[in-house]
Formats: structure tokens, sequence, C-alpha cells
């Protein structure tokens, strides 16, 4: 259901939302005359409750390529949902090891608190060859993220899971994904600039495993840098 929406002095139209992302695309239908020529028209994408958004362009620009990129499949429809979250190109990369793929894909996500810069990113995992991967099942175990921040800073991150959950990958279920999101540095007023890791595996189950665990790699990933209204 289309819906107009004020922020501040800016009017959007809001034409779509992600249930993943919580994000809204509206089109830019007010705007003060100083800032009529570079956004008036243009597709944003937003959190209402946010004073954030990222220009996608002109509507004409942004709707022809979207199609284009849902018949090539960057993008995927679930449940009847377009999800925002690209397959592939800028701000994804993939990885294969031991006949699993995992790819990971990120974006800016205007969110609930103005306070810092959030960013969702998505990971997928598909076993491609189970003769490569030399056993029937395998189960997640940790995860292991390092992220790099403006000015040459770095931190880790460590836990077991993901999203509270320790999926298994097999013949009967070969395919698992989830989301999650990562912020800037809140206490030292830090700008995330890109991230990387990897996934510890278990061989069978981790009740019941059947070798010695490995790792699957999450390759150097660059986050989006917004645009934004403060």
């Amino acid at each position: 259901m289309l819906q107009v929406i004020a922020m501040g002095q800016f009017k959007l139209l809001v034409f779509a939302w992600c249930h993943i992302t919580r994000n809204y695309l509206g089109i830019v239908v007010g705007c003060p005359p100083a800032h009529s020529t570079q956004i008036m028209h243009h597709v944003v994408q937003l959190q209402p409750q946010s004073y954030r958004f990222v220009d996608r362009g002109l509507f004409g620009d942004f709707f022809t390529g979207y199609i284009r990129d849902l018949v090539n499949g960057r993008y995927d429809i679930q449940d009847d949902v377009i999800s925002m979250l690209p397959n592939s190109g800028p701000h994804t990369g993939t990885s294969v090891s031991r006949g699993i793929r995992t790819t990971v894909s990120v974006m800016f996500c205007p969110d609930e608190t103005p306070a810092f810069r959030v960013y969702r990113y998505q990971i997928s995992f598909e076993v491609l060859d189970f003769a490569a991967l030399g056993c029937a099942s395998v189960q997640l175990k940790s995860r292991h993220w390092l992220m790099y921040y403006q000015g040459e800073r770095q931190a880790q991150s460590s836990g077991h899971g993901v999203v509270g959950e320790f999926p298994i990958l097999s013949e009967a279920s070969p395919y698992y994904r989830y989301c999650s999101r990562m912020t800037d540095d809140e206490m030292d007023d830090l700008m995330l600039v890109a991230f990387e890791g990897y996934f510890t595996m278990v061989p069978g189950t981790l009740v019941d495993p059947a070798g010695p665990d490995f790792t699957l790699a999450v390759p150097y990933t660059v986050v989006p840098i917004p645009m934004e209204i403060l």
C-alpha cells in the first residue's frame, strides 16, 4: 500500500518494504528547493524512525536496473516479498571450501536509532559436492569476525552458533541462510568499513562428530558508505 511520510522538510512516497532488513523504499516527492535538483524524484532506502537514507537514483533508472537484477537472480523473492540484500555484485563475497559455498552480502540499514550506523548482513551456506565434503552432514559450531574501522582500527568477535542456532547441512537440507547485523564502534565513534571471518564446522554433528573441525571462510567484504540526512 502506498503511503506518504514526512522526514523533516522531505516527503517520501513509500512503495516497498523488506521484512528481512526492515528497510523501506520511497520516492522523494517533496523537498526544500535547494535540494530539488539533487534528490527530487529519486528513490531512497530508509527506516522511517531514522533520519538517514541511501540515495538509489532516479526512479526510472532504479526501476529498470532493479527488474534486470531480479531477472538475473541478484535478489531473491521469498514468500512473495523481494529481499533487498543482494546475492552478487558490490558488497558481496563468495568462498568455496570442502564442497560448501559460503556467500556473504551486506547493506547499510537505517535503523530505529540515529546514534550509530547499522549494517545488516546475510550469510548462506550451500553444499555443492558431498564427495568433496567427505561426510553425510556437518554442523555449525561457532563464528569468528574481524571488523575493520576507519583509521586502521580493528576489532574481533567470536561466539557459538549463529542467531541462536546450530544449523546442520545434509543431503536432506543442503542449504541454510541467516541474517544478522553489525554496527559502527559506538564507544570510539569509528565508522565500520569492512569485515571478514570464518565459521567452524563439525563433520557429523556436535554430539556425534565424524572427524576434526574445519573452517569456512567469509571473504573480506567492504560495507556500503551511506549518504545521510543528519
